[in-house]
């Protein structure tokens, strides 16, 4: 199944027209996940900055909503 995983917060609005061919919805919430974790390790290298307020939006081929991923779900902070 093609899922597009568009991505969002303040800076950016990527919509992901080519998507990617996975399995299920479990498989497109964990490439979610470490799409969102690669996002955020280049925000913290070039910014210095960890913005939470994001996500990202899985896609069915038609266009359809299946799932939102928070930016806050793909990491766990330690204090």
């Amino acid at each position: 199944m093609r899922f597009h995983l568009n991505l969002h917060n303040a800076h950016v609005d990527t919509k992901d027209e080519e998507g990617i061919e996975l399995f299920d919805l479990s498989d497109a919430r964990a490439q979610a996940i470490a799409g969102i974790r690669d996002f955020l390790a280049g925000e913290v290298r070039r910014a210095g900055k960890l913005d939470l307020h994001g996500h990202i939006d899985i896609m069915d081929d038609c266009g359809s909503l299946l799932e939102t991923v928070q930016f806050h779900e793909a990491v766990n902070i330690l204090r």
